[in-house]
């Protein structure tokens, strides 16, 4: 009997041997490892080495032949061997058949696997994982910019798993999968250093999103835009299946090229290999770019749905009141007792309603802030008291919409600009040339932006003189940040500005010269809305200048002015900026700019400048174009 089970179990490993043979003959005649499919299970990508390619991620665990990273045909080979094995492989070591179920899937039905030759596993971890997600749709989310973390500067992109019968307004029990870097101990220099270099590690991560969109919307008051996916049930299958395979991998992360937004595109490039997105781009990828793209591929995008943060919300509310109903706010949220003051009653229902929403979504967000949201904390008195009040009034608050201040980011300007100009300065006319990275400033349209924040990187300008032949390096800016949001008693934020780059540094007998800047400046700003829209700021700050040929100097100062819409698509900036060097060169400076520009289309605008420093000054106007 021994001798009859040896027999059987060596007939039957010949017959496994002579399948995967027959397998993997078929598989190189067909060319298997060339189809689309299969190049973006692998995340593989031509390295610009001809025809060799290399996939994006860097975890040896995830491919199965030695040099499969570089290598298509070897690693399906490999791929297909390790169908017939027990060894447990992967980053969550399983069977090949159920670690990488998205391959086997698609293997099979391109070579026809014969059942009974090669077995399917059950993979019960895999189907209860894929049952508590119950993923029918998929929704491409993107919150707004958020100035106080560097890797949120240009927004942030995920992708919402919806759940079977679950209504799209409502998501409470979705899942969210997002790409981020593991940036735990690096900060200052050698965090922008790291990300640049893909010096972090990036991953992709599957959370609830109810308890994302308190984070985003409630503690870091970014607005939420929602674009639903069309796809069928093969290509969520397909998605759903990928993501398992993709549960801690590693892959590089580099701020702009492989990151959240482009590791997104590979993610839908899996769900439907007929659309080829992240190959779109190659230096540089922004989120609201992403959209764009995503906007303009027929058919993939349906409803679009937005979910201002709370922070937007209670602006929008506060904006829609009067002087006096202001001051009732304010005591409102200072004594929730004001809802039974005779001041507070004699109010019309309508405006009882917006200012009782106004108190809870205050009141709330301050919870969320302290960490009493979350589930075992005691419950809010006085938001129950709120929400007594606003019950007994039995209506909502009537001609009051509350939209994103975060307009829908791919109707906005493309982020890459470049533009020509003719000035003068110092009475010499010049050609200047100037273009930049990415993304926003604060004279552009709002549309797409939020309309008093503008992030400006690596950003430069060549001049030409034609009457002396010269050409010279004229600014570049390694990063320009402002924010100026107007005061709001009820959510005050500070107005603040910061730069670092080489800017110019006119003086006796050099008009051309050039100074390495770096400053910071944090005040306040305020908004009015006669003759038109305007945000007045002043700034004090610190400012610290360095050139080659001279002593450096730094000191404190002030930057002060206002940025005004006259009319669509037409924005004036007038500024000044005073310094007072007290350390290293002794000195004082008074800089001044007034600058417009008109918006001609989404993509086309013109612009002029007049500014002046060290007792020159210069005017220029020029085209500027977005792509």
């Amino acid at each position: 009997m021994l001798a009859i089970a040896l027999l059987l179990w060596m007939s039957g490993a010949r017959a496994d041997v002579d399948y995967l043979a027959e397998l993997q003959r078929r598989a190189a005649e067909s060319r298997l490892a060339d189809h689309r499919e299969w190049r973006v299970l692998l995340h593989y990508r031509h390295n610009g080495s001809g025809s060799e390619v290399m996939s994006d991620a860097d975890d040896p665990r995830f491919f199965l032949a030695p040099g499969g990273k570089t290598d298509p045909a070897g690693e399906l080979a490999a791929t297909l061997a390790a169908f017939f094995s027990d060894d447990h492989v992967g980053a969550d070591p399983q069977p090949a058949q159920c670690a990488f179920v998205a391959r086997y899937e698609w293997l099979r039905q391109a070579l026809d696997f014969d059942p009974v030759r090669l077995p399917a596993r059950p993979c019960a971890a895999y189907l209860r994982w894929k049952g508590e997600l119950e993923a029918e749709a998929a929704t491409l989310v993107f919150t707004s910019a958020y100035l106080n973390n560097p890797a949120s500067l240009f927004g942030h992109t995920l992708l919402r798993l919806d759940r079977r019968g679950e209504s799209g307004s409502t998501p409470l029990l979705a899942y969210a999968v997002g790409y981020a870097a593991d940036d735990r101990g690096s900060k200052g220099l050698m965090y922008g250093i790291k990300g640049v270099s893909g010096g972090f590690s990036g991953y992709f991560e599957l959370q609830p999103y109810d308890r994302l969109v308190r984070n985003y919307s409630d503690i870091e008051n970014r607005d939420i835009w929602e674009y639903r996916l069309n796809f069928n049930a093969d290509q969520m299958a397909r998605l759903i299946a990928h993501l398992w395979e993709l549960r801690g991998v590693r892959f590089d992360y580099f701020f702009f090229t492989e990151n959240c937004a482009w590791q997104l595109l590979t993610l839908l490039e899996v769900a439907d290999p007929s659309r080829d997105l992240s190959s779109r781009f190659v230096l540089w990828v922004a989120p609201a770019d992403v959209l764009r793209l995503l906007s303009s591929e027929p058919g993939l995008v349906g409803a679009v749905t937005p979910r201002p943060a709370r922070g937007s919300a209670i602006r929008r509310r506060y904006s829609a009141l009067s002087a006096p109903e202001r001051a009732q706010a304010r005591a409102l949220h200072d004594d929730v007792g004001q809802v039974e003051a005779q001041a507070f009653r004699a109010l019309p229902s309508d405006r009882q309603a917006l200012l009782l929403d106004l108190a809870l979504d205050l009141r709330q967000r301050g919870d969320m802030m302290a960490g009493q949201g979350e589930a075992d904390a005691p419950p809010d008195e006085g938001v129950h008291r709120l929400l007594s009040a606003r019950s007994a009034l039995g209506q909502r608050a009537s001609r009051f919409e509350i939209t994103p201040f975060a307009g829908r980011p791919e109707l906005g300007h493309a982020s890459h600009r470049a533009g020509l100009a003719l000035g003068q300065r110092g009475g010499q006319g010049f050609i200047e040339f100037n273009a930049r990275a990415s993304f926003h400033d604060l004279l552009e349209a709002d549309a797409g932006y939020a309309p008093e924040a503008g992030i400006e990187l690596l950003s430069a300008s060549v001049r030409h003189r034609p009457e002396t032949g010269n050409t010279r390096l004229n600014a570049l800016t390694l990063i320009s940040i402002e924010s100026l949001p107007p005061f709001n008693p009820l959510l005050p934020r500070p107005a603040w500005r910061a730069h670092a780059g080489w800017v110019p540094s006119p003086r006796p007998g050099c008009n051309d010269c050039l100074a390495f800047r770096a400053d910071a400046w944090a005040g306040f700003s305020t908004e009015t809305r006669w003759p038109w829209r305007s945000l007045w700021f002043a700034l004090p700050g610190l400012a610290a200048e360095h050139a080659a040929d001279r002593p450096g100097r730094t000191g404190p100062g002030i930057s002060a002015g206002l940025i005004a819409e006259p009319g669509v698509g037409w924005k004036i900036s007038a500024r000044v900026t005073r310094t007072a060097y007290r350390w290293g060169e002794r000195s004082e400076e008074t800089r001044w700019a007034l600058a417009q520009q008109y918006t001609l289309k989404r993509d086309l605008a013109l612009r002029a400048d007049w500014q002046g420093s060290g007792g020159v000054r210069e005017f220029s106007v020029g085209l500027l174009v977005y792509f």
